[in-house]
């Protein structure tokens, strides 16, 4: 005679669990593929544009937006239109939101954008400099990256 049963058996619990927890390890995995991969690009923009404005250095005998002639990049947008106008470089975004902006130190021509969190910053500098945030070429004070471009 067949029971009337309520409920689910401590098996299908189980399987239940352990399918939800293999959802969740492919999601989280899925998310830290995705962050790795966004620090390689940052990595990857900061060279290319140190590259872009070296080849136009190279092809005018002055910085890209260096308006007044004292070899320091003075202007963003200048700097960023110079590029474009020989097809060099064209601005895009930084993968962690806003852009990467050309300027300077007073001493050096400099690229500035923004990271996440602290933790980005620190996998950034592994790849690009010394692994000090706080010394090299690339420092940060924050979320906020410096690039020297020497």
């Amino acid at each position: 005679m067949g029971k009337n049963r309520k409920g689910f058996t401590l098996l299908e619990l189980a399987i239940v669990l352990v399918v939800i927890g293999l959802l969740i390890a492919l999601v989280v995995r899925g998310v830290v593929l995705t962050r790795g991969a966004r620090v390689k690009r940052v990595a990857s923009d900061l060279r290319s544009i140190h590259t872009a404005v070296m080849i136009y250095y190279e092809r005018n005998n002055a910085y890209p937006g260096d308006t007044d002639g004292d070899g320091l990049i003075d202007d963003n947008a200048q700097a960023w239109n110079d590029l474009a106008s020989q097809n060099i470089a064209y601005q895009k975004p930084n993968p962690f939101g806003g852009t990467y902006d050309l300027g300077n130190d007073g001493t050096h021509n400099t690229i500035t954008f923004t990271v996440d969190n602290t933790t980005t910053a620190q996998e950034i500098d592994n790849i690009i400099d010394d692994g000090d945030i706080t010394t090299g070429a690339l420092t940060f004070s924050g979320t906020t990256g410096t690039y020297i471009m020497d």
